[in-house]
């Protein structure tokens, strides 16, 4: 290469001697071909990717203006002066190179015309900017070359020397305004309308190559607290919409095909889907499970991370493209140091040289700056990017989920797969980045280091494939190990999710401490693998850590034992030390890169496994008009798992607009028919038609976390007459009345602040708001009044109703209603065994006639003891009687469970703190590390760099007896000189291996406390939440609680203690760059002060923002993880509406609003980052001025130590305040988990005044001007009650909905705080002793049943207390034996998450069970009975009656035939008691309350009345 261009320009290409000439210069050479020809290189190779990007930008333009006819005509002059270069060339008969270089000139010149980037709409261009930059320096020192070249001849008065006509001044200056012009930015009149832009799109270049225009969040940042207003809108490209849509087109067939691969292979061996993890169930018995399993494993599962990297392809090409140019420019820094040595010993090289070598380094120091930033916003973007598209990808995957895939998959493992594994895709870009420019470093510093030290080289590198097999193990065993974790941190989430959604039940029964212990042994599983895991990560940090000395110190070894006169001087020493430290950062890199992949890797597969799961299939269920059916199934079995068919060859149609009533005991298949008609059961054969669009009123109402007009209205354009008409309706304008917003006040989640009969009123509001044309309604009237519900029938679902012309599928267990449907059909262990009108089945005589006669028979034995009530007798007046009619309008009253009266909103929005992170907060976490352990853990890290600041002193002090020896011509002899040699070499060795041998025990310790630290923390936060009182519950979303367990509790694991290390190592690693640069070069000191002013300033200026940004970036993870929670409660009521898409759209609007928050904060980072390295840079150039302004005095050891050392300090400084600021951001978790240990708890579990063992002996119960109230600011929701219930009666509570019978409950459980008066229960004031003490004498079965996940066993006695045969006699009592017993695993049947492969009635049982095993002698049956039916209700009344006999019982009943032969009625209206006596003295009084409900309840027939 050299010689040919030598032959064109018949001159020398390079003057090594030009150093000492008095005005050193460059060749002609060297100045006409290289120096030109590699900025035109530059541009030949950036310009296909770049035509290529313009290509992709879309239909915006840029119209043409004055500035685009200025670049034209710019690149315009420039061809024509090459043109006319070339023709002063040809005419003087020049050397080729005088035509060469011109013509690449102009042909690079035409390729500047921006026309394309114009169309495309490109307001500036970064790479004409970077070419135009390289054009100006290049010419630059043209320019020098004539202006010194002129100079000269007018000082020797050569004056016909000089040429006037010479056009470079012209191209100059042509130049430079290109450069100032591309820096400009174009207006943009866009073509097409954008929705939004970041203040990046419309910023200039120079803006943001800078990230200047991030200048005004900062200065508000450090003015005042952030709001949300502040922060930028992002650019569409970047938000969720656009992600997953490049994801789905390419994923969504290939998973499709899977799964339809893998479904027609299970037809064909007849087995059921089952996730891959599992045993697949058999059933065909010449089929094998290894046969399956081979053949699932041939089809070759779809690669999810081959399909991310095909829509980032030429994303990651160029942000390759962008690290291997930052790796390239970082290697210039050895060379110049090389230099910059040689000019500090070689005292005849003239200053201008040293200069010139100082203005090279700032030029590769600031260009490395720039890039690398740049190159951290790119890999930032493209991982956020992958990770939403992912969440997205995740959540609307959730919504498919097939029963049995759903069953198999739990609420816990989907939110730890949107939380945890899809967070790998942030760092991934960083790692996948790694494998290419990481084997790069290696290879281009192995090739300097071989220029410096020969064939030692490879000895050196030779010594580091040792580690590599170590560190394969450490990544085989971290990634099982991390796998493992995954699981056991699955069932954590999925544990508290459970506890957390139940919260009430276990507080009723006091397993506070019980389920405390259940996650705390799961979290105990999580430690240990957390632990091992560290402990990899460690050894093998130790490793890579060794890696560099070790390859340094047997480098030097080799090199001193291959030739006796080799020895370290100090350019062999510092050029090679800082290769090798640069040669560091790539080895200590690797098994961050190792561990990453390997995270990467399992969070691929976890989420792969996931979304290949089987989906409901679409296509079992036609929408075809066939003969005016609205349902038509033909032969149809539905199973909730394909081997377990439940309901079997069902055959019916129903025409449009009839109204059809599903009846049948419990667990007979009524719901599941409308889960099956819904699509949400397998059909196993046969076939289903369903015309017209669904509503679903669930038998347990699914209520969202927002008003009640916005449930009612699910995301549907509002109607307010239609509104109206279903509020009156559905009977909830009353209910409205006595809430403090109406319609617009806030529901807690589950409708938690709800009683089960609002909740389900509003859940058929919704449905029919809906306008559907087929309506599933799953006995929506059993949790509401009789009275209520008749109304309801009439005004909504009966003939006459507002859905008297749509098709109604009505399960219900209220047979009052059946002679006004349409059609009956009756169900009886999964088949239909009679269907018919009312008078068709009455005729028939047979089993509804047997059912509906049981039924009467129940009713007419409530009638017939009414009847034995002496109507006429008047000395038995009711103890408290108010004149009330049903039809009265309602009062003003308090809702039993109570909405806030000061303001519609109930959820408190989650507080978000300001200012400096509290020291009180570091010192908590300090405190959980161990005080102690910190102060000795810190103490070995300043021993480990104090050990790495005296091996590079030793190797300063080596290097200058070498060049002493050198320069003095010592001859000494050989074994002499092999000694000292050895004796250097062995101490620098010994202080190398000192140095990670001190770091590998501190980092042991570290382990250790930070494991301490994140148990503790766990601990505290656990045990506050479960003491918290029911109103942190009812204000606060569930997903925000789970957001502490998850992601602040694992920011604990890793965040937190990866800053705090990363934190002391950068300031010691600080110290001792400037204490060695300062020892060098003392003036130093005198610079530091005002660039530590500077640093400190710009600190001060970023950190609030950075701060407050993360803050809120961390609040805006709830919302998602809280719609995410709610969604999968509720996935049934979004499919049955076709509701999918709407809340698909609110997912992406909370991923949107958190990408808002993240992307302010990373480019705020990028912000702090590229100033810091500029001060870094300074401080570098700085270091390598004072060298060689002290060369005289200065030995080259310590330059070359003093410049070695600065090259680093730019990314120390940086890496310094990040770790600054993301200590203090990542601290943020410690408190936000602080946070929580400071609610509202409740009173203690356990005090000193235990009452005694066997009490309470009677049930003697005493309400003493007893009033409750929710707040302290709100209004009594019990009013003085004064009534004393004798141990052994039977007490049923009555009352309108938001009487307080509900509440009446909760105060006897001491689940409301604010009360007043007092409850004596066997003469013990409840307030005085423990809350355990009091719920584990109390039993309740609540209205709404809750089923934990486990087996039937656990459910029943979750902590193994009784035997067997004590539950299979609950069973039985309960009525559920026979059903268990059918079951193929009996006891150990697995319930589903929320026991949804259990009816509402079968969970009802159970509940009872439980209560039937705790036996205490004081029972509370919240409206148990309302999802059985009448029959089973008579059955569980009679065992109610046998069993607690001798127990103190209250009931608050909807059905009043169930507490007609109780001791005592208590009536309640507004809090306060109307009428309590017995049912015969109330029945007795026609004016009472309890009168006129028995009548609407039908219980009262005209003889009677008359």
């Amino acid at each position: 290469m050299e010689n040919y261009l030598i032959s064109i320009c018949g001159s020398e290409l390079w003057n090594p001697r030009a150093v000492y000439d008095e005005n050193p210069d460059f060749t002609f050479c060297f100045q006409y071909t290289l120096l030109v020809w590699i900025p035109c290189l530059f541009l030949w190779c950036a310009a296909p990717f770049w035509i290529f990007t313009l290509n992709k930008r879309g239909p915006n333009k840029i119209k043409i203006s004055y500035l685009f006819i200025l670049k034209l005509f710019i690149c315009t002059c420039l061809i024509l002066i090459e043109l006319i270069n070339i023709y002063n060339a040809w005419m003087e008969e020049k050397t080729p190179v005088h035509y060469l270089t011109p013509m690449i000139k102009a042909a690079t010149f035409v390729t500047c015309i921006n026309h394309l980037e114009r169309k495309a709409g490109r307001r500036n261009s970064s790479i004409s900017f970077v070419f135009w930059l390289l054009m100006i320096l290049a010419s630059s020192l043209t320019l020098r070359s004539k202006l010194l070249f002129h100079f000269d001849m007018i000082s020797d008065s050569n004056l016909n020397k000089i040429k006037l006509n010479d056009l470079f001044y012209l191209h100059y200056i042509l130049i430079l305004a290109s450069l100032v012009i591309s820096a400009l930015s174009e207006k943009v009149i866009y073509r097409v309308v954008i929705s939004k832009n970041t203040p990046e799109q419309n910023s200039s270049l120079l803006s943001k190559l800078t990230f200047w225009w991030i200048n005004p969040l900062i200065k508000t940042g450090f003015k005042r607290d952030f709001i949300r207003e502040d922060l930028f809108e992002l650019d569409d490209k970047e938000l969720s919409e656009a992600s997953i849509g490049k994801l789905e087109k390419i994923w969504n067939p290939l998973a499709k095909s899977y799964i339809k691969k893998v479904r027609e292979l299970e037809d064909d061996k007849n087995l059921t889907f089952q996730d891959q993890d599992e045993t697949i169930q058999k059933l065909n018995p010449n089929s094998t499970f290894n046969e399956l399993d081979v053949e699932i494993k041939n089809l070759n599962e779809p690669s999810l991370g081959l399909c991310m990297f095909k829509i980032y392809f030429f994303k990651f090409v160029g942000i390759i493209a962008i690290k291997c140019g930052h790796d390239l420019l970082n290697f210039a820094k050895p060379i110049l140091l090389d230099k910059l040595i040689t000019f500090v010993k070689d005292k005849d090289q003239k200053v201008i040289v040293g200069i010139f070598y100082i203005f090279l380094l700032s030029l590769t120091s600031l260009s490395q700056t720039l890039i690398m930033q740049h190159y951290y916003h790119s890999i930032f973007l493209l991982g956020n990017r992958m990770k939403t598209g992912l969440m997205t990808l995740i959540y609307k995957k959730s919504l498919r989920l097939s029963p049995s895939a759903r069953k198999s998959t739990t609420v816990g493992e989907m939110t730890n797969l949107i939380t945890t594994n899809t967070q790998t895709f942030e760092s991934c870009v960083f790692h996948l980045i790694g494998l290419i420019s990481t084997p790069l470093q290696i290879f281009i510093s192995t090739w300097m280091l071989y220029k410096f030290l020969g064939y030692a080289t490879f000895f050196g590198l030779a010594s580091m494939l040792l580690f590599l097999p170590l560190n394969a193990f450490f990544a085989k065993k971290s990634k099982k190990i991390r796998r493992d974790k995954y699981k056991i941190q699955d069932s954590r989430i999925k544990m508290m999710n459970e506890i957390l959604s139940g919260i009430r039940v276990i507080k009723f029964y006091g397993w506070e401490i019980s389920f405390e212990k259940i996650v705390k042994k799961l979290r105990s599983s999580e430690i240990t693998n957390l632990i091992k895991a560290a402990l990899l990560s460690t050894l093998s940090g130790f490793t890579w850590s060794c890696a560099p000395f070790v390859v340094a110190a047997m480098s030097f070894l080799a090199y001193i034992l291959i030739d006796s006169n080799n020895n370290l001087d100090s350019n062999t020493a510092f050029v090679s030390l800082t290769l090798f430290n640069m040669l560091r950062f790539p080895l200590n890199f690797l098994p961050y890169i190792i561990q990453g992949l390997v995270q990467l890797n399992v969070s691929l597969t976890r989420i792969r496994k996931f979304l290949l799961k089987d989906e409901i299939k679409n296509e079992d269920i036609s929408h075809n008009d066939v003969d005016n059916k609205a349902v038509k199934v033909e032969g149809a079995t539905f199973g909730w798992e394909k081997k377990e068919p439940l309901l079997n060859n069902l055959n019916f149609d129903v025409n449009k607009g009839e109204l059809i009533a599903i009846i049948g005991k419990v667990g007979s298949g009524k719901s599941s028919l409308l889960s099956a008609l819904l699509n949400e059961m397998h059909l196993v054969n046969g076939n289903l038609n369903l015309y017209g669009s669904t509503a679903y009123v669930s038998q347990q109402a699914w209520i969202q976390n927002a008003s009640i007009k916005k449930n009612i209205l699910f995301n549907l354009p509002i109607n307010e007459e239609f509104y109206q008409r279903i509020l009156k309706a559905c009977c909830l304008l009353p209910d409205l009345e006595i809430l403090p917003a109406s319609d617009k006040t806030e529901i807690g989640e589950k409708g938690i602040n709800l009683s089960g009969g609002q909740k389900q009123r509003i859940s058929l509001a919704r449905a029919i708001y809906s306008n559907a044309d087929i309506y599933m309604l799953d006995d929506p009237l059993s949790a509401v009044d009789s009275h209520v519900g008749k109304q309801i029938f009439d005004k909504v679902i009966g003939p006459g109703g507002l859905l008297k012309d749509k098709t109604r599928l009505f399960v219900t267990n209220s047979l009052s209603f059946l002679n006004q449907c349409d059609r009956i059909m009756m169900f009886e262990n999964g088949s239909i065994v009679e269907m018919g009108t009312f008078s068709d089945l009455q005729t028939r005589k047979g089993k509804f006639v047997d059912f509906l006669k049981s039924f009467n028979d129940i009713k007419e034995a409530s009638q017939d003891y009414i009847k034995l009530f002496d109507s006429t007798d008047k000395k038995n007046e009711p103890m408290q009687s108010k004149d009330t009619s049903i039809n009265n309008s309602p009062k003003k009253e308090e809702n039993e469970n109570n909405l806030p009266k000061i303001g519609e909103k109930l959820i408190e929005k989650e507080k978000i703190q300001s200012g400096n992170v509290k020291i009180s907060v570091v010192l908590e976490y300090l405190k959980a590390c161990r005080l102690w352990l910190s102060a000795i853990f810190i103490l070995m890290y300043i021993m480990s760099m104090g050990s790495d600041m005296a091996s590079s002193f030793w190797l300063s002090n080596w290097s200058n007896k070498v060049d002493q020896e050198k320069s003095n011509s010592l001859n000494q002899t050989l074994v002499s000189d092999e000694k000292t040699k050895f004796f250097y070499l062995g101490i620098y060795a010994t202080l190398g291996f000192s140095k990670s041998l001190i770091s590998l025990l501190a980092n042991m310790l570290f382990i250790g406390m930070y494991i301490k630290a994140t148990k503790s923390l766990h601990q505290g936060l656990l045990r506050s939440v479960l003491r918290g009182n029911l109103r942190f519950f009812e204000t606060t979303p569930i997903g925000r609680i789970v957001n502490r367990f998850t992601k602040d509790i694992e920011a604990t694991e890793d965040s937190i203690p990866y800053s705090i290390k990363s934190l002391i190592e950068c300031s010691l690693s600080l110290i001792s760059t400037i204490t060695i640069i300062s020892t060098s070069t003392p003036l130093f000191l005198a610079a530091m002060v005002p660039i530590s002013i500077f640093y400190i300033f710009v600190q001060r200026y970023f950190v609030p923002s950075n701060r407050q940004l993360k803050r809120m970036q961390a609040a805006t993870k709830s919302p998602i993880f809280s719609h995410f929670s709610e969604c999968q409660a509720g996935v049934s009521t979004i499919r049955a509406y076709n509701a999918q898409n709407r809340f698909i759209k609110i997912m992406q609007e909370n991923i949107d609003e958190h990408l808002v928050h993240y992307y302010c904060n990373t480019v705020s980072n990028r912000w702090l980052a590229l100033r810091l390295e500029i001060l870094g840079n300074i401080i570098t150039i700085l270091a390598a001025f004072f060298a060689i302004t002290s060369r005289s005095s200065l030995s080259a050891g310590l330059a070359g130590l003093s410049i070695s050392i600065s090259l680093s300090i730019s990314s120390n400084l940086n890496w310094f305040v990040r770790t600054v600021s993301e200590f203090e951001a990542n601290i943020t978790s410690v408190e936000r988990i602080i946070e929580y240990f400071d609610i509202k708890h409740e009173a203690e579990w356990t005090n000193e005044k235990k009452p005694d063992e066997n009490w309470p002996q009677n049930g003697n119960i005493v309400f003493n001007d007893y009033s409750v109230k929710y707040r302290q600011e709100l209004d009594w929701v019990l009013k003085k009650l004064n009534f004393r219930i004798l141990p052994g009666e039977k007490i049923g509570i009555v009352g309108r909905t938001g009487a307080g019978k509900s509440s009446l409950t909760l105060g006897l459980f001491r689940m409301l705080d604010f009360i007043s008066g007092d409850v004596l229960i066997d003469q013990v004031n409840i307030e005085k002793i423990g809350l355990h003490d009091l719920r584990h004498k109390l039993t309740i079965i609540p209205q709404e049943s809750v089923i934990f996940s486990g087996t039937i066993r656990m459910n029943l006695d979750p902590f193994g207390i009784y035997s067997d045969e004590e539950l299979w006699k609950a069973l039985e009592l309960a009525h559920l034996k026979d059903y268990i017993k059918g079951l193929e695993k009996q006891l150990d049947h697995e319930c589903s998450e929320d026991g949804s492969n259990l009816s509402v009635g079968q969970k009802q049982l159970v509940c009872l069970a439980r209560a039937l095993l705790r036996k205490t002698k004081i029972l509370v049956l919240d409206e148990a009975t309302a999802s059985v039916d009448h029959n089973t209700d008579e059955l569980i009344q009679q065992t109610i009656r046998t069993q607690f006999n001798d127990c103190t019982v209250l009931t608050i009943a909807h059905r009043l035939n169930t507490i007609m032969d109780y001791s005592r009625i208590l009536v309640l209206d507004n809090g306060s008691i109307v009428e309590f006596d017995s049912p015969k003295n109330l029945i007795s009084n026609p004016n009472s309350l309890f009168y006129s409900m028995a009548y609407h309840a039908g219980l009262l027939n005209k003889n009677l009345e008359k």
